[in-house]
């Protein structure tokens, strides 16, 4: 299972809303934390979450990656 993380650019307020919603809520605090590591500095995305990741589909897959790369 491989999991690749394409860089994508702006979040709207309605696309935050539905990260919150529907994504972020059914992803472990551990997972979240986990996929953070990954995005900003040289973790290795566990098994566990990538497999949760992918379960939740690609929209909230962009959406979490857009809404990470969006911060400061």
């Amino acid at each position: 299972l491989v999991c690749a993380f394409v860089p994508v650019f702006s979040v709207d307020e309605g696309e935050v809303k539905t990260l919150w919603d529907t994504c972020l809520v059914k992803i472990t605090p551990k997972c979240a934390l986990n996929i953070i590591a990954v995005v900003f500095g040289n973790g290795t995305l566990s098994d566990l979450c990538c497999s949760d990741l992918v379960k939740e589909g690609k929209l909230c897959h962009d959406t979490l990656i857009k809404y990470i790369a969006d911060r400061p």
